[in-house]
């Protein structure tokens, strides 16, 4: 993978030097994908350039350069269909949430010097009005100022006193900026592309092409905007424009006091992402009756590594001082957090890209502690919240146990025995999944063994770097 992107990152050095500099999209036409997007801030330039992929689509690679040093850093990745509908973006190798850039791929002078030498001018933000109760300072770019016949380029800059975080990425900002068409006379604009942009000067998250026209009524010119695009056209020279004075946003902004980020941060395993879905109290009842006294976990904290072919995920697990187990997956590209019971029953998840956790709504169960050979129990499950916040979901699980072995045929480092525990899993959400675990009755913790999920093929699941903490 890593060497893919950087033959990307090599075709687009290319194709950046083959293209004008202009810092708008190539095309005006709001429903086709921008080839080459940039701004300068100071010494910091943030270039965008799209691949064109499959069926019309592309990826819209965003790069960084410090043509001070010089020095190449990566931002993201976006992807686009045909229309420009956006179809998943990575912020280095995390997928739909915001990441801090990244070494670039490539870091030769020679490369970084005929970039940096693009024709982009850095932004000279002239003061239009001053700060409003929020803190924002509207700024027209002097520098990027362009006039065509009747048309009139102009990017447009907010500037905010403190920093906050945009959804659905949690990209940070300072400072939101817009470029747009304006035609003299008609009056009428157009948004060509919007960006946010960090106190470093790094571009963060970024709107243009299908995306921006089906936007394009939230672009709507202010009477500010209209009245100071109106006076540009009276100008014999656009960039002879002067208002209210230059303005130099500040180098460093702390996070304002209502700005939140709407991810849930999952690194660490923290408790208190799920803790602000609590169950209800006669089902936290209910559940717990489950546990104790024969589920209790018999350690504090386990972890390991599941390889299949499906991947590979770390697993962190935390024994809670009521008896349920919190566990975090990591699947590189994003994370889950799980509550559940005996790391069996799930009562509560996050996402680290979904802003609501989900809980457990409704548990109608045969599952009783201790496990012994032959059992066979059902658990009917209805959950809320997630990803689809209003939508409930449902699953019903179908178990048998069976004898088993020594544990440490699974991995040398757990010890006693296990029972294996053979479970049919239905739900309204995917299809039939059908998992083999394995009890381990030192641990008193359900382990995966092998899984098939639908009509893909039997996937055996292997533990390693057990690590267990008692």
């Amino acid at each position: 993978m890593k060497r893919l992107f950087q033959h990307l990152f090599l075709f687009c050095t290319l194709s950046l030097l083959s293209l004008s500099a202009r810092s708008q999209p190539a095309s005006d036409d709001p429903s086709s994908i921008s080839r080459f997007n940039a701004v300068r801030i100071n010494d910091r330039l943030n270039v965008m350039v799209a691949i064109p992929g499959k069926d019309g689509g592309a990826m819209q690679i965003w790069q960084a350069y410090d043509c001070k040093k010089p020095y190449a850093e990566a931002l993201y990745r976006h992807l686009v269909d045909a229309e420009g509908t956006p179809q998943g973006r990575f912020y280095g190798n995390e997928y739909g949430r915001y990441r801090a850039p990244q070494p670039g791929p490539n870091q030769d002078p020679a490369v970084l010097e005929k970039i940096c030498g693009l024709p982009e001018l850095s932004v000279v933000w002239e003061k239009i009005d001053s700060a409003d109760k929020f803190g924002a300072t509207t700024l027209i770019d002097v520098a990027s100022l362009k006039r065509e016949a009747e048309t009139l380029r102009v990017r447009v800059g907010t500037d905010y006193a403190a920093t906050d975080f945009d959804p659905p990425y949690d990209a940070p900002y300072s400072l939101k900026i817009e470029n747009y068409r304006f035609n003299c006379k008609t009056g009428a604009s157009k948004p060509l592309s919007a960006m946010d942009v960090d106190d470093k000067g790094y571009v963060t998250d970024s709107l243009d092409g299908g995306e921006m026209a089906r936007r394009s009524a939230a672009f709507s010119l202010s009477p500010l905007l209209q009245e100071t695009f109106v006076e540009l056209c009276k100008l014999p020279e656009v960039k002879t424009f002067h208002a209210l004075g230059r303005f130099r946003p500040a180098s460093h902004k702390s996070p304002g006091v209502t700005a939140q980020h709407a991810l849930p941060d999952l690194g660490g395993n923290p408790a208190s992402v799920l803790a602000s879905v609590p169950l209800a109290p006669d089902l936290l009842q209910q559940v717990k009756a489950i546990v104790h006294p024969w589920a209790t976990p018999r350690f504090r904290q386990i972890s390991w590594v599941e390889t299949s072919r499906a991947g590979r995920v770390s697993v962190q697990m935390v024994a809670d001082e009521a008896g349920f187990i919190r566990k975090l997956e990591d699947y590189g590209i994003w994370k889950v957090q799980r509550l559940s019971i005996a790391n069996d029953v799930q009562l509560a998840s996050a996402m680290s890209i979904s802003h609501s956790p989900a809980r457990l709504k409704q548990l109608s169960s045969t599952l009783r502690y201790p496990l012994t050979a032959g059992q066979q129990y059902q658990n009917s499950a209805i959950s809320e919240g997630g990803v689809n916040k209003g939508e409930g979901s449902y699953q019903r699980e179908t178990c048998e146990v069976s004898s088993g072995g020594e544990a440490r045929e699974i991995n040398p480092a757990f010890s006693g025995r296990y029972l294996q525990v053979i479970c049919k899993i239905a739900s309204d959400k995917q299809p039939l999944i059908i998992s083999h675990n394995a009890w381990l009755e030192d641990l008193r913790l359900l382990a995966p063994v092998s899984a098939k999920v639908g009509d893909k093929p039997l996937d055996t699941i292997t533990l390693t770097d057990v690590k267990i903490v008692r």
